[in-house]
């Protein structure tokens, strides 16, 4: 199953649900969503179910319907008692959590920033798991109680299938909750967050290798045939577990570069225009100065907007000298300034958080320092 408790990635925002979702309630503050395509899901899982069920249980005859859409339901159930797992410890170290999203193959429980600790990540990856062990275990259990009928399949399906999600899970790869586990451990050992996570990552590629020669393992040890759909599978399972571990890979890569992104080195110097300098004469002084930006001031001489490299790009050379920067300009929000004594973390969390081209930077005394393109950050990602 699928996880976004990514601590690499913001958590999406909580305001409007993500499209093509239903929002089924609140759980301690946690919004509840299902993927609409859960309907049509299910049927088929159960009518697909309800196939085997009937060849393993013929006296069902029609009930076997039922046992299989109650398997369905109730399995969906053990999903969200496993992304909660996840969520409520989240909560009980601190850590925010906005949203849980259900479906069969893509559960995810949105958790806001990063742990601060190989304690709480541990703990935060491992109880999903666990849960589902557990419920997997009363389920299955609790299906000794009937002799046969609805009861007993659907309880005895829904244990099997918890049995298996949860021991999956556990598997010590990245995205797996398994590997977040094995993330913490390392971490613990190490010290260091980012070691944890490339082991953790590698070891998801073992394991996406490991699933994708599954079939012709199991044939040459134990002489079993597999199907194509078998081949199909593996191939679906493999693709995913490579696809989450690389994807992991390189966000630990990038953020062992956080510590050297500093606003004070990318920002650009900027020289102040007011709003009804043509462009060609702001280019021009900022040629001049060796700057590399170009801020609107108003009549105050307060700073109020920035120009667009790439609306400036876009007017034809001819055309600047009657063209006033304020038609190429954007006015400065509020989410827009950032310190020129930010690093890292803090510069990806305004990039994420307020998206835009340029941002105005202010030094300590709330004075113009210069201002930071969005681009500069990014090619100094790749160049270093």
């Amino acid at each position: 199953m699928a996880d976004s408790r990514d601590p690499d990635n913001p958590a999406p925002p909580a305001g409007a649900p993500p499209p093509g979702t239903w929002v089924l309630g609140r759980v301690r503050g946690i919004r509840l969503t299902m993927r609409f395509t859960w309907l049509p899901v299910a049927m088929l899982l159960a009518l697909g179910f309800a196939t085997i069920i009937g060849q393993q249980f013929p006296s069902l005859g029609g009930w076997r319907y039922v046992a299989a859409f109650a398997f369905v339901v109730a399995f969906t159930f053990s999903i969200l008692v496993h992304e909660l797992a996840h969520a409520l410890m989240a909560m009980r170290f601190g850590i925010g959590v906005t949203e849980i999203n259900l479906g069969f193959f893509a559960a995810g429980t949105h958790i806001e920033g990063e742990r601060k600790s190989p304690l709480a990540e541990f703990a935060v990856s491992v109880v999903g798991p666990v849960a589902s062990l557990i419920v997997g275990g009363l389920a299955y259990f609790a299906s000794r109680a009937f002799d046969e009928g609805v009861g007993y399949v659907a309880l005895w399906e829904l244990g099997i299938a918890n049995l298996i999600v949860g021991a999956t899970n556990l598997l010590p790869g990245l995205p797996l909750d398994g590997g977040w586990v094995l993330r913490a451990i390392v971490w613990k050992l190490t010290g260091n967050m980012h070691t944890g996570t490339v082991a953790a990552a590698w070891a998801g590629r073992a394991l996406a290798i490991l699933v994708l020669a599954g079939p012709v393992i199991a044939e040459q040890i134990w002489g079993w045939q597999p199907s194509i759909i078998d081949f199909v599978i593996a191939l679906l399972i493999g693709f995913f577990l490579w696809s989450g571990s690389t994807a992991s890979l390189m966000q630990a890569r990038l953020r062992r570069k956080l510590p050297a992104l500093q606003v004070r080195t990318l920002a650009r110097r900027a020289v102040a225009v007011h709003s009804g300098t043509p462009i060609s004469e702001a280019v021009r002084m900022a040629g001049e100065a060796q700057a590399g930006a170009v801020v609107v001031i108003d009549g105050d001489g307060k700073p109020h907007a920035l120009v667009s490299e790439s609306a400036v790009s876009a007017v034809a050379p001819n055309q600047r000298p009657w063209t006033t920067v304020s038609e190429v300009s954007t006015r400065i929000g509020a989410g827009h300034i950032i310190g020129v004594n930010d690093t890292g973390e803090e510069i990806l969390a305004t990039l994420r958080e307020h998206p835009a081209s340029e941002y105005l930077v202010l030094d300590a005394a709330g004075g113009v320092y210069g201002v930071l393109a969005t681009s500069d950050v990014e090619r100094a990602f790749r160049g270093r």
